[in-house]
């Protein structure tokens, strides 16, 4: 009975823990209840989508400069012993207008005496035809019709008529050589730079001045291959395509019609864009000139696209997507398809008409959280940006 003794006590103590603990629980009060809440949906800013037609314009920079420029050269040498007054740098000049002349007293000389070597060729040439005449009488006095070529001259013949030719040719290469002693503009023009002056002498082929015409100026425009999507570019030989073009000084005082008539024969390979040739015909007509090395601004009627949405940049998400409120007030991921920036407007399509646009974004973007939106009209929101 002595184990007995030991293990009672504790045994006691055990139930009447297990009692008491058994018995406050059964006490406790028991928690009420509580119905469960939905979070209060947050309230956005919204638009409601209304999808038009849209003709995209694309804008872009570039530089004036001529359709066409030369480096004009001297066709004969000799020494400047005159220039003229419009040969200077930023003068302007008619074609046919005389910039320089050379001492011509060699070329004069020349001409004499390529003119005395036609008359000394035509009178060999005269004095043949006579020789000839004789041998084919002769001939036909000994009773033979055919004659041989070498008795009747034949061959001398042919070489005094060609001794004429070579001797008049000389003639006009003379007088062509005296001709190009006075260098002349071979269109309107100005002339950007003068490299020679008087007294100095010239060779054949030496560069006097750097001139370019003024029928006609162009600028290469670079066009990303996102801008070249929206235009129609004329890319292949039976694509015959003028697009307008608007060109306007930086802060767009002055403005310019031309056309892109073509453009570079391949993509820049550093910068991977192509270059649209403008053409501005006439450029110094009116009252502001459109002058070379003018840095200009272009706007290019672009493509038309049908269902296109203006909606403010900060209006996307992720670059490529928008936040759009369904029916029952459910956030929605959709991606779209931007056209182009301007300014502060996104053009874009892949919106439905109707659709609820998100303007701003709540606190944290979860597909299907419950959103309140505040719709504003879509063309005070676009007015508002910059």
């Amino acid at each position: 009975m002595i184990w007995l003794k030991k293990i009672l006590p504790p045994l006691i103590i055990l139930v009447v823990a297990i009692l008491v603990v058994s018995g406050l629980s059964f006490l406790r009060p028991k928690p009420e209840s509580q119905a469960f809440t939905e979070p209060v949906a947050p309230k956005v800013k919204a638009m409601i989508a209304e999808p038009k037609p849209q003709q995209i314009m694309v804008h872009t920079q570039g530089t004036v400069r001529p359709k066409r420029e030369i480096e004009l050269a001297s066709q004969v040498s000799g020494q400047i012993e005159f220039v003229s007054d419009i040969f200077v740098d930023g003068g302007f000049f008619k074609q046919g207008d005389v910039f320089l002349r050379l001492d011509d007293r060699d070329y004069k000389i020349e001409v004499i005496r390529a003119k005395s070597r036609v008359a000394e060729a035509e009178q060999l040439l005269a004095t043949e035809q006579g020789r000839a005449f004789q041998a084919k009488r002769e001939w036909r006095d000994l009773g033979n019709k055919a004659g041989n070529a070498l008795f009747l001259r034949q061959p001398q013949l042919k070489a005094a008529e060609a001794a004429v030719e070579a001797a008049k040719a000389d003639l006009d290469q003379a007088k062509l050589n005296l001709e190009r002693t006075s260098i002349k503009a071979p269109f309107d023009g100005r002339v950007r730079e003068v490299k020679v002056n008087l007294g100095q002498y010239l060779t054949t082929g030496k560069n006097v001045a750097q001139i370019f015409a003024i029928d006609a100026v162009e600028v290469r425009l670079p066009l990303t291959p996102s801008q070249s999507e929206l235009l129609e570019l004329p890319l292949t030989p039976d694509q015959v395509i003028n697009l307008p073009v608007v060109l306007s000084t930086k802060m767009g005082e002055h403005r310019w019609q031309g056309n892109i008539s073509r453009t570079d024969a391949s993509i820049d390979p550093r910068s991977r864009v192509i270059y649209g040739i403008v053409e501005v015909p006439k450029p110094l007509d009116g009252d502001h000139p459109l002058m070379v090395g003018l840095f200009v601004n272009a706007e290019i009627l672009g493509k038309q696209f049908e269902h296109v949405v203006a909606i403010p940049r900060m209006a996307l998400y992720e670059k490529e997507n928008v936040l759009v409120v369904t029916e029952g007030q459910q956030l929605t991921i959709q991606p779209v398809s931007v056209l182009q920036y301007r300014g502060g407007i996104a053009y874009v399509t892949g919106i439905q008409t109707g659709d609820v646009v998100l303007l701003d974004r709540p606190g944290y973007v979860v597909d299907g959280m419950k959103i309140e939106p505040v719709v504003e009209t879509s063309d005070h929101l676009v007015a508002q940006q910059p």
